[in-house]
């Protein structure tokens, strides 16, 4: 991380057009993510900063890059992966799909997602299993994981909890249920 990652409320103020005490304000009522020093002053890192503003529709500096949260989509449905991935590239998520278990466990060590959105059921293997893998594995234990799935029994979703999972959201899935829940884990 650079200390240009990281904001003092002063700055965070700054970056996003409004007072030093509004960004207070936010940290108080736990809607922006901030960290205090030993002296009881914030910090904010860039990233939380940027996705609060993509939350809550301010916009970002244009000079800025936007430091960009990577999505793995891992379901068999094409058209349900391609309409997922449109929604979130055009929300400044970096995306990439996955259409069974072997293809995301390939793309999981390639691009270290921030977040998986998971499909339970799949040819190869299915999403139970997937989450065993992240979970147990002490490189990729702490990215987030939300099931999204057309078989959301009680019995399948205290499983899906056993085995990790963060968060479990039933087919069809409301896009912007979906895109909060993403905003509360990251």
């Amino acid at each position: 991380m650079a200390l240009t990652d990281l904001f003092t409320s002063f700055q965070a103020g700054d970056y996003c057009g409004v007072s030093y005490m509004t960004v207070k304000r936010w940290i108080f009522a736990d809607k922006l993510n901030a960290h205090r020093t030993p002296g009881g002053h914030y910090r904010i890192l860039k990233k939380d900063l940027q996705i609060f503003m993509l939350k809550n529709g301010l916009p970002i500096p244009e000079d800025d890059e936007i430091i960009s949260t990577k999505v793995l989509i891992v379901d068999d449905d094409k058209l349900l992966r391609d309409s997922l991935e449109k929604y979130l590239k055009k929300q400044r998520f970096e995306v990439i799909t996955a259409e069974d278990g072997y293809d995301a466990c390939f793309k999981l060590n390639q691009y270290s997602p921030d977040i998986i959105i998971l499909d339970l059921v799949m040819p190869k293997m299915n999403g139970f299993r997937i989450c065993e893998l992240v979970k147990n594995n002490p490189e990729t234990k702490d990215i987030k994981v939300i099931v999204l799935t057309g078989y959301a029994s009680e019995e399948n979703v205290e499983k899906a909890y056993k085995y990790g999972v963060d968060d479990v959201l039933s087919k069809p899935v409301k896009v912007d249920e979906l895109l909060e829940k993403i905003y509360e884990l990251i």
